[in-house]
């Protein structure tokens, strides 16, 4: 009795114990999202020292810690993180450049991070630019943030926010995208269509 007690009691405790680090890395997700692709199980990994050319289509995370010349693209919002060097394009949900982009652009479906280096032609991103690294190239997004150990030179075009931390050291031109006012302004015009169109009716029914 007490043997067959006793592993399911230990067996018990294991579980219990592999639960709680899931539930931490869960609450820290934005802090650590590579920890989170990791322990998933859902990601592809190209490891350091592993060298590829060609282009790369993925379906779910990938973390790339080699170097690949080629594009990268991703047909879901799957999270891209370079922790190695890339020669091409990147497109896909979030990104994270902790590595090199050289040569390429960046396409966002959501975030894009650099921590590295981007030395390249444009980053677009839906919602937020978020740059602590080295840039070259033009920025563009609905938020743009530039951290402290920024550095860089190029255009930042931002629609909402921006912000440059004491510290950073770049050489641009900012500018704010106004598409978005100039359709609200344009909008209102199509009101007196409908007035005019009311007198011309009016003035057949009084004759």
């Amino acid at each position: 009795m007490f043997k067959k007690r006793t592993p399911e009691d230990e067996n018990s405790s294991v579980d219990s114990s592999r639960k709680n680090p899931m539930e931490n890395s869960t609450e820290n997700a934005s802090n650590k999202p590579v920890e989170k692709k990791m322990e998933s199980g859902k990601v592809n990994t190209i490891l350091k020292g592993s060298k590829l050319k060609g282009d790369i289509n993925i379906s779910c995370d990938l973390e790339l810690s080699g170097d690949v010349e080629g594009n990268i693209t991703s047909k879901e919002n799957s999270n891209i993180f370079i922790k190695g060097t890339c020669k091409g394009n990147i497109d896909g949900g979030n990104v994270n450049i902790d590595g090199e982009l050289l040569g390429g652009n960046i396409t966002a479906r959501n975030d894009v991070r650099i921590s590295g280096k981007f030395i390249g032609g444009e980053v677009k991103a839906t919602n937020r630019i978020y740059v602590n690294g080295e840039f070259k190239g033009k920025l563009e997004a609905n938020e743009i943030e530039i951290g402290s150990n920024a550095r860089g030179e190029g255009e930042l075009f931002y629609k909402e926010f921006i912000s440059v931390a004491k510290g950073a050291k770049l050489e641009a031109k900012i500018s704010q995208s106004r598409q978005e006012l100039k359709l609200v302004k344009d909008s209102p015009k199509k009101q007196p269509v409908d007035v005019e169109l009311s007198e011309k009716a009016a003035g057949e029914v009084k004759e």
